[in-house]
């Protein structure tokens, strides 16, 4: 009876808190021509089939500045983002450092979080990151349990940290028009997607691409 329970409480479905990005007119707009811009795409309503899940850190210590970065519907500083859109970065998920977890958009809304994939990810960001700020355990449990419920409710394939995103490089979910327009990342950092990794076994969801699928 314990181990029944136990395997029933794994598979539950996680607690998620609304808190909506105000998804306005010049928001929408952007979303739309960021997609037309960079993945060639042309959805009227700024929609995606997300088949990954992409894992980030926002490197600030509080949930409230977390969310106050990625409320605008423009980006304000990055000129490494800014020359390729005025469209704010943001996430589906931020993840609370207590591991509350805080839905800002619909999963099958296009976000601006991970070159390359943004018309197929959904994105989990993270409060804290790096030295000063490190993840916690809370938060890893609750990635885990999130991660679980998106593979339930879409096709999900793939499950990467941000650091991972250019491994897809030449594989078909990869599109940006661009090929200039790249970055390095750091987060969520190999020890934090190990552990996840660790606790999704059972789902036999992808990590980064093999080699051989890239350029």
């Amino acid at each position: 009876m314990i181990l029944l329970f136990l395997a029933w409480a794994a598979q539950a479905e996680p607690t998620i808190v609304e808190r909506p990005l105000p998804f306005t007119a010049e928001r929408f707009r952007l979303s739309l021509e960021y997609l037309a811009e960079h993945a060639d795409l042309h959805p009227a309503d700024a929609s995606i089939d997300p088949k990954v899940v992409v894992v980030h850190w926002t490197a600030t210590p509080s949930l409230d500045a977390s969310w106050n970065t990625f409320e605008s519907a423009t980006l304000a500083g990055r000129s490494e983002l800014q020359t390729a859109s005025a469209l704010n970065v943001s996430a589906h998920f931020l993840v609370d450092r207590d591991g509350t977890i805080y839905r800002l958009m619909p999963d099958n809304r296009m976000a601006r979080h991970c070159i390359g994939l943004n018309h197929i990810a959904i994105g989990i960001e993270n409060v804290g990151g790096g030295d000063a700020f490190p993840l916690t355990d809370a938060q890893l449990s609750a990635n885990a349990a999130l991660v679980r419920y998106l593979a339930e409710n879409h096709e999900i394939t793939h499950v990467i940290g941000h650091s991972e995103y250019r491994s897809f490089e030449g594989h078909p979910y990869f599109r940006e028009t661009d090929p200039k327009y790249r970055t390095t990342k750091p987060d969520p950092g190999p020890e934090f997607m190990t552990k996840l990794r660790a606790q999704l076994t059972d789902l036999h969801l992808q990590g980064p691409p093999t080699p051989c699928c890239s350029p």
